[in-house]
């Protein structure tokens, strides 16, 4: 989990990032300053702009809240550690927020992937719907190379998520993909028609090892009960993307440690992205 202290000081404007900045008496025991460039008052409260709660509290709620906590849990964690009291509807709204953030500030991102891939299947019932979730993996990093959530879980959903990573995700490799894919597919065989005869095929189907997927299984249980308590599809979709973010580089596992060291991390921690936002 992460754990945050505040700046020692305050050395640029957090509007315009300028060091021609000046101290502007206090307010309720808080240094204020105020920026010669972009004429801006602010005070140190390490709060990006135009908030007032601290950057390390925002980022303690997502973290707790991607790792399965509720909402109130996060609320009593947050007032019994820092003995800071913050409504359920604003510690909601900052994920809503910032999950967003995530996405966007993520979307350009391309990893660099194996030839070897795992799809699992995952069915979870909420409040409002059941659905089917469709992951791939890279399975040499443990990266997480793409999620979809299907109503339906048909055939056809998959195949054209796998077309459809496949498209985004094999742009480093010049040379086809084998992906293992679970039996609960019934004749699982048949998706590997979706190239013409005189075609070369851009992946290869293959049955996956039973235990191998039950090792993924795991991995997404945390992401299935914080999608059970959603009631509303929109903020499903938002969240299945953001949570895949935060598994990928915030979170320690292989695929973590794999991306930071080849130099392919893109996100340091929450607050690295709270810090980043441009909303």
């Amino acid at each position: 989990m992460d754990r945050y202290i505040h700046k020692p000081s305050v050395n640029c404007c957090k509007y315009c990032n300028s060091t021609n900045i000046v101290k502007y008496g206090t307010f309720q025991g808080m240094q204020r300053y105020f920026c010669k460039n972009c004429r801006r008052k602010f005070a140190d409260n390490d709060a990006i702009p135009k908030m007032k709660t601290p950057v390390w509290i925002i980022a303690l709620a997502l973290n707790c809240y991607y790792d399965g906590m509720s909402i109130e849990a996060i609320q009593k964690e947050i007032n019994q550690r820092h003995g800071a009291y913050y409504a359920q509807s604003s510690i909601y709204n900052w994920i809503i927020r910032f999950s967003t953030e995530a996405v966007r500030q993520a979307k350009a991102f391309q990893p660099v992937v194996s030839d070897r891939w795992l799809l699992t299947i995952t069915p979870v019932t909420t409040c409002i719907h059941r659905f089917w979730f469709l992951d791939m993996f890279d399975i040499d990093s443990e990266y997480l190379l793409a999620s979809r959530l299907s109503e339906t879980g048909s055939k056809q959903e998959i195949i054209n998520f796998l077309e459809t990573t496949h498209t985004k995700a094999r742009k480093t490799l010049n040379h086809p993909v084998s992906i293992f894919i679970p039996d609960n597919i019934s004749n699982y065989e048949s998706i590997d028609i979706i190239t013409g005869k005189n075609m070369v095929k851009p992946y290869w189907i293959v049955k996956a090892d039973k235990r191998r997927i039950e090792e993924h299984d795991k991995l997404l249980k945390k992401r299935t009960g914080l999608i059970r308590r959603l009631n509303n599809i929109n903020n499903v979709q938002s969240f299945t993307a953001a949570w895949q973010i935060h598994y990928n580089f915030l979170t320690d596992n292989i695929a973590l440690r794999l991306t930071r060291k080849s130099g392919m991390s893109l996100f340091l921690n929450w607050t690295d992205i709270i810090t980043h936002s441009t909303t």
